[in-house]
């Protein structure tokens, strides 16, 4: 467990740095184009491999077989375009919300406000994003790279308290900025919420591994000897 944690506190950090580099690419030409497409592909493929390798661990799988990496690296792309199309379709929902509350109004006799169904779409978006398919997605993940799929009722309930605490109330404590103090408090202060949150990520994410993959590693080493 020692040497997992180090290993993704460290590939993680990497992959950050790689992430923020890749953001900064320009696209103005075709060489830029395939650079940036090509480290993408690099930053993907990395952080398939190294959240892979931690779906085996946790299956006691021994080690993540490299053959599997391309399909986990198609699964990932196929993962990412649906939230991405979840993304672009949230700002098509106006138009639909007007549609329907003016509909129940019709229907119901009473005002019904088109903020409150396009409020009504946004829970909806909301338990998309964060519970329903993360938890049909992370034991397919999970199968891919050698693990079980988990079969607790809790598992739905904690898969997405564990992503708000990997990933909201990180970027909600480094969005914080305390209105106290001066410069060197200030910076100190950044430097503790950023420890504070990457510590949080990393841990929140590995249980979430561990609670996909339905295992735990097992003592390697025989616990009786053999008789003569």
């Amino acid at each position: 467990m020692r040497a997992l944690a180090v290993i993704h506190l460290a590939g993680n950090a990497l992959l950050l740095w790689m992430g923020y580099y890749w953001l900064g690419l320009g696209e103005s030409s075709g060489v830029a184009l395939a650079w940036s497409a090509l480290v993408g592909l690099a930053l993907l493929t990395f952080e398939c491999w190294l959240q892979g390798a931690a779906f085996a661990y946790f299956a006691d799988a021994r080690r993540f077989p490299l053959r599997r990496l391309p399909l986990l690296v198609a699964a990932a792309i196929v993962l990412l375009a649906v939230y991405w199309a979840l993304a672009q379709g949230s700002g098509y929902l106006a138009t639909p919300a007007f549609k329907i509350a003016s509909w129940l109004t019709l229907t119901f006799r009473k005002p019904v406000k088109p903020a409150a169904v396009s409020r009504a779409f946004d829970i909806v978006l909301w338990l998309a994003r964060w519970m329903v398919l993360p938890a049909l997605a992370l034991p397919i993940v999970a199968r891919i790279a050698g693990g079980a799929r988990s079969r607790h009722w809790w598992f739905w309930v904690a898969t997405p308290i564990l992503l708000v605490c990997a990933f909201w109330v990180p970027l909600k404590l480094m969005g914080w900025t305390p209105q106290t103090g001066g410069f060197k408090i200030q910076m100190l202060s950044f430097v503790a919420r950023l420890l504070a949150a990457y510590l949080l990520f990393v841990g929140a994410w590995l249980a979430l591994v561990f609670l996909t993959s339905g295992g735990r590693p097992r003592v390697t080493q025989p616990s009786t000897v053999a008789s003569p």
